[in-house]
């Protein structure tokens, strides 16, 4: 009974943690202006610095999602059965390229008189230009066939965890009243994998309080699974302990699993399962992406593996508000990738089975499932599980409604459910320092779940940058008199200006990575698609920040909230 107690006190510490920093503005004008002011143009700095960061992040990983998307995994997976002899052709193709022309792309102007751009080029393009081109294609051929080769080398000296062959994909699909068109298209996408079918099964996680949801579950079964090595249905029982919604679900999923692969003698360290959403567009190569940094890497079956979740799928369908807070998202979440050092899975993810099985399977009483299981590898094995950045594009839909007013409501209640994610956090820590007590000391031990806790308290932060500056010469109008307190509006202000700036160039990448229109936009669209950014301020606060409140009041006063099924089309 204690305990209970002692849980529910650490675990309203965060929310508390939150309104202490939105009313800060008011207690730390009255009382310490000098310090207050300080400490809001700190988090101007650092908000600056964010932006910054986020910007180039993001560039960086726009550039490793177009180079891996460039890759053929199947083929670098086929390269591993003979090590030796595809370093000695890739020998002899650097060898080529050395002494040959690049006869590729539109640097080949001597090699077709019949293509137009060629012609031009040949024509108008001086030949010292086209010299240095084709010079610099030849160079960039060259350092990367290098480093094909060199890591080759590498794993030809330290050897591969586990032959690629042998590697078998689960995909978990949880649902409920899903459209059987939508489950139907995520079954059609995994078949198109390039990824032996053979070594791939699938399990539609379906609820049995949706009995129509289990027959089109046996449906989809009897309809495609000659394609799979296995198609299996489960029907989620909802046990009194079990949290209506996803976690509880894989839960179930995984527990059929266990017992089913256990049954079938396979050694779980050789398969892994990946939670996918009903709607998450996987890409073709994802399990031969997945398959080669899992027998490459060292302790693979501790690692867990997430894509860049792009919520586009139905981004042009969607009212300009609802574009911009889910281009939000998905910009904020898929830079992360390009820091490992703090990248937690989310939504669509792969683990070893292992793990699964170590951690004790998913957990059926919490609403981030993602966050949760993540959490719970890496305070049972501290010091060897973290996450692997798959730098290749996962769609899936948009929260969306029947109209704009359904629309706005339902991201409301979409990013109201993320920021429930906060009802972790005091677990977190204490299992933090209880990890650490019994001697399993590492620095991400202290700096991720330490991380997740700060990104859950900007919803206040974010507040507190806003209008804080203002509240203080508000609440103390004597202090607007002093050299501080004169300033202070006027450099926040800057600061947040230049914030902007930045911003703008995150907008621009977002609309090179955004999928093209199904119909063709004019100018005055695009300008439109562009200006719309502009009210990114009052749409954060109002379907990001407020959401985000709610869910932190909530948990601080004991009104919890249960899943939420995101209503999309």
């Amino acid at each position: 009974m204690r305990s209970k107690f002692v849980d529910l006190i650490i675990e309203r510490i965060p929310p508390l943690m939150t309104w202490v920093i939105i009313l800060f503005p008011l207690w730390g004008g009255f009382f310490y202006p000098d310090a207050a002011a300080y400490v809001i143009l700190t988090l101007n700095v650092y908000f600056l610095y964010r932006s910054i960061s986020v910007t180039i992040l993001l560039f960086i990983v726009s550039i490793n999602i177009r180079e891996a998307e460039s890759i053929n995994w199947l083929i670098k997976l086929q390269q591993l059965d003979d090590i030796n002899n595809t370093i000695q052709n890739l020998k002899a193709s650097k060898l080529s390229l050395t002494y040959s022309k690049i006869t590729t792309g539109v640097y080949n102007y001597k090699s077709s008189t019949k293509d137009f751009l060629n012609k031009i080029l040949s024509k108008r393009v001086p030949s010292i230009i086209m010299n240095f081109l084709e010079s610099f294609e030849r160079k960039k051929a060259i350092k990367f066939v290098d480093e094909e080769i060199s890591e080759l080398d590498m794993l030809k000296k330290n050897g591969l965890s586990y032959n690629w062959h042998e590697i078998k994909h689960i995909v978990i699909i949880p649902n409920w009243k899903e459209p059987f068109h939508t489950l139907e298209s995520t079954l059609i996408r995994i078949q198109k994998m390039n990824y032996p079918l053979s070594n791939i099964s699938i399990v539609l996680a379906a609820e049995a309080r949706d009995p129509e949801g289990v027959v089109n579950c046996e449906l989809l079964k009897s309809r495609y699974g000659k394609y799979f090595d296995n198609i299996w249905v489960t029907s989620h029982v909802l046990d009194k302990d079990h949290m209506i919604g996803k976690s509880s679900n894989m839960y179930w999923a995984s527990k059929f699993l266990e017992s089913k692969l256990k049954e079938l003698n396979w050694d779980l360290k050789k398969v892994t399962v990946t939670s996918c959403d009903a709607d998450s567009q996987l890409p073709v190569d994802y399990f031969s992406n997945i398959t080669y940094h899992y027998v490459t890497h060292k302790d693979s079956e501790y690692k867990y593996y997430t894509g860049a979740l792009f919520l586009y799928s139905n981004i042009w369908k969607l009212p300009f508000f609802a574009r911009v807070k889910n281009s939000m998202s998905t910009l904020f979440s898929i830079t992360r990738l390009a820091r490992d050092d703090k990248l937690i899975p989310f939504s669509t993810y792969t683990v070893s089975m292992w793990m699964i099985s170590e951690i004790g399977l998913w957990t059926p009483n919490v609403t981030p499932e993602d966050y949760h299981t993540f959490f719970k590898g890496l305070f049972k094995y501290p010091k060897k599980v973290s996450t692997i950045p798959i730098y290749q594009k996962v769609y899936a839909d948009a929260a969306e409604g029947d109209n704009a007013v359904d629309t706005a409501r339902n991201n409301y209640l979409q990013e109201r459910r993320w920021a429930w994610g906060v009802s972790d956090d005091g677990w977190m820590l204490k299992n933090m320092f209880s990890t650490a007590f019994r001697g399993d000391l590492s620095i991400r031990l202290f700096y991720m779940p330490l991380h997740a806790l700060w990104d859950h308290l900007s919803v206040g932060v974010s507040i507190l940058i806003t209008f804080g500056s203002n509240l203080i010469v508000l609440i103390n109008p004597r202090f607007a008199y002093t050299v501080v307190g004169a300033n202070l509006p006027r450099i926040s202000y800057f600061l947040i200006q230049v914030t902007i700036a930045f911003f703008v160039l995150t907008v621009l990448i977002d609309q090179y990575l955004r999928p093209a229109p199904e119909r063709k936009r004019n100018i005055i669209q695009k300008c439109l698609d562009f200006a719309e950014w502009f009210l990114q301020p009052v749409i954060g606060i109002i379907l990001v920040v407020l959401p985000g409140i709610e869910a932190h009041t909530r948990l601080l006063f004991g009104r919890y909230l249960e899943y939420y099924l995101t209503k999309k089309k």
